[in-house]
């Protein structure tokens, strides 16, 4: 036999007030988790433009090595040229055949200090690091090119 408290379902459906109830608990619960989900969407967009940074210093060190050629990195806003070099420091002239990458977020990269040049062997002189840094308040991320080349996120 079926138990009274199991009843069928009414066929007006739901209630406004059941309707109401649940819309001010969606709602409740969106007012508190909406500031952790934007804190966490900046903090991937600023990881991801970091990942960017590290494979367009990769992509240079190749192209350094397969041209046995020194090859500088400039970063220009949300860019990263591949130039040439005179006397160890960027020349300011794109290396033929050398398309510049633009991070795809549009966040800002920047050298702290002097621009890291590879060589033909792929070691980086003189070591370096980039600064990949959102709009107001949401962070930066730091990009270090070893002496050996080797290039890492910190």
């Amino acid at each position: 036999m079926v138990s009274e408290r199991i009843r069928p379902l009414n066929p007006a459906g739901f209630g406004l007030a059941e309707l109401a109830v649940t819309l001010a608990v969606v709602a409740v619960v969106t007012t508190f988790a909406a500031p952790s989900l934007v804190a966490a969407w900046r903090a991937a967009t600023l990881r991801a433009a970091a990942e960017e940074l590290v494979t367009a210093l990769n992509l240079g060190r190749q192209l350094a090595i397969s041209r046995n050629t020194p090859v500088c990195i400039a970063a220009v806003g949300p860019e990263v040229r591949f130039e040439g070099t005179s006397a160890g420091v960027c020349s300011g002239v794109g290396l033929p055949g050398a398309v510049p990458v633009r991070l795809a977020s549009g966040l800002t990269v920047r050298a702290v200090g002097a621009d890291v040049v590879f060589s033909g062997l792929g070691a980086a002189t003189p070591a370096g690091r980039y600064v990949v840094a959102g709009p107001a308040a949401s962070g930066t991320r730091s990009v270090v090119v070893a002496v050996s080349g080797r290039v890492s996120i910190q």
